[in-house]
């Protein structure tokens, strides 16, 4: 018993690999990102005192969207669903247009910088009150995803998100200041995510069950004659038997399975693989803007760090007929912390840095054909695309990772990234 106790704290406090929390990072910013861009179109009918909703009317309408919007402390007012549990509302500053706009842009730059892991504990943290701030100004327009995202931002910001796959991170290994290893982090976060995940299907599972029309087999008939979630055509056959059958209990089957079997690692690759074609089904039939993306998205948080770094490692053997050699302008060589750097920037492991090649920047294919190094370097540096765009920005990046060598490319031979590193 003691010992299975032991095994039960290690696997919900114990320490492992932030990867899996700073790839959700990724894919929660930019789902927010996308979210509140897709929502701005009508940005003065849903958010402002013009619009369908003034705030006056929301505190009325919507006294249970979070928790009491009112009263002497309204600035710690809105709960998330469990009493005591409260965040800040940015409208106890004012409820006008430009208070709307400074709250909403400022949620928007958020996103932007979460998702690029800069400045990660504040964005995350403005993230999370910013969308919890907008949701509860208008609760009217809201789905399932909304929900589903309000609480990611809240356990990203909670999360040591930024110690892995950020901007922080490689801001940090340039300038020397942490060690290239992957640091160990708290991991409580992450079940955290997953536990919410499952009882999200597993409580899906459980209404439903509930319904006369699931247990009878034609719940999924229903959806399909409302034309607010008609989307892309759907062929006619899915609203007769045997399909609806299917559909119907093939939904429950999965949303079960994703509330149980996805635990046990022989059966999770399968399960999450039927949530994913499930919730595909879902996202071209129904118009229910980025519901899939944002549950499916949550699946990474079922896999370990250590798990997603090998998908990377296995993707980049795949990949390797992609691989390029490039070599530093000759006499000169890259310091240890822009080379840790620039190989923390390539998960795929597709560029190999050189020191001393000729009097500038040259490169090679896996094929030994000389190609333009900048290009080819940071198209195969995955976390460069957000600025290799940027004219001349990447090349300059790459100087600066420069020092002057005392001896010779002949003299002191080849040194790749991870020889720096390691030195």
């Amino acid at each position: 018993m003691r010992q299975w106790l032991r095994r039960l704290n290690d696997y919900w406090f114990g320490y492992g690999s932030p990867v899996t929390m700073g790839v959700l990072r990724i894919f929660v910013g930019f789902l927010a990102l996308a979210n509140f861009l897709m929502v701005s179109i009508d940005f003065d009918a849903w958010f402002t005192e013009r619009g369908y909703v003034p705030y006056d009317y929301a505190v009325r309408k919507m006294p249970d969207l979070g928790g009491k919007l009112v009263g002497p402390w309204s600035w710690w007012s809105l709960q998330f669903d469990i009493p005591r549990v409260s965040l800040v509302n940015f409208f106890d500053l004012g409820t006008s247009t430009p208070m709307m706009a400074f709250v909403y842009a400022l949620t928007l730059c958020a996103a932007v910088t979460t998702m690029l892991g800069l400045w990660t504990r504040v964005s995350t943290v403005l993230l999370a009150i910013g969308t919890v701030t907008i949701h509860h100004r208008n609760g009217f327009i809201l789905h399932g995803g909304d929900t589903v995202l309000r609480i990611m931002v809240l356990y990203v910001a909670l999360a040591p998100s930024g110690a892995a796959c950020s901007l922080d991170r490689v801001i940090a290994l340039w300038r020397g200041k942490i060690s290239p290893a992957m640091p160990q982090v708290s991991l409580w976060p992450q079940r955290l995510v997953t536990y919410n995940v499952a009882l999200v299907y597993l409580t899906t599972f459980w209404h439903k069950m509930r319904g006369d029309q699931w247990r009878n087999g034609t719940a999924t008939w229903y959806p399909a004659r409302l034309n607010e979630f008609d989307r892309f055509w759907v062929p006619s056959f899915f609203d007769y038997p045997p399909m609806v059958q299917l559909t119907t209990y093939g939904t429950l089957g999965v949303e079960l399975a994703l509330g149980t079997l996805v635990f046990f690692p022989q059966f999770r690759k399968w399960v999450l693989l039927a949530g994913l074609l499930m919730h595909a089904y879902i996202e071209y039939s129904m118009n229910i803007p980025l519901f899939a993306f944002v549950i499916c998205s949550c699946y990474v948080s079922f896999f370990s760090g250590e798990e997603v770094q090998d998908w990377f490692r296995r993707l980049g053997i795949r990949t390797e007929k992609h691989r390029v050699r490039v070599w530093t302008p000759k006499g000169r060589s890259m310091r240890p912390g822009p080379a840790a750097a620039l190989q923390a920037m390539d998960p795929l492991s597709l560029v190999a840095y050189t020191d001393g090649g000729d009097t500038a920047w040259t490169a090679r294919n896996a094929g030994d054909v000389p190609i333009e190094p900048v290009k080819a370097s940071w198209k195969r540096t995955l976390a460069a695309w957000p600025v290799g765009w940027i004219p001349g920005l990447w090349r300059r990046i790459l100087d600066r990772s420069l020092v002057t060598s005392e001896l010779t490319h002949h003299e002191s031979g080849p040194s790749s990234v991870a020889e720096a590193v390691a030195n």
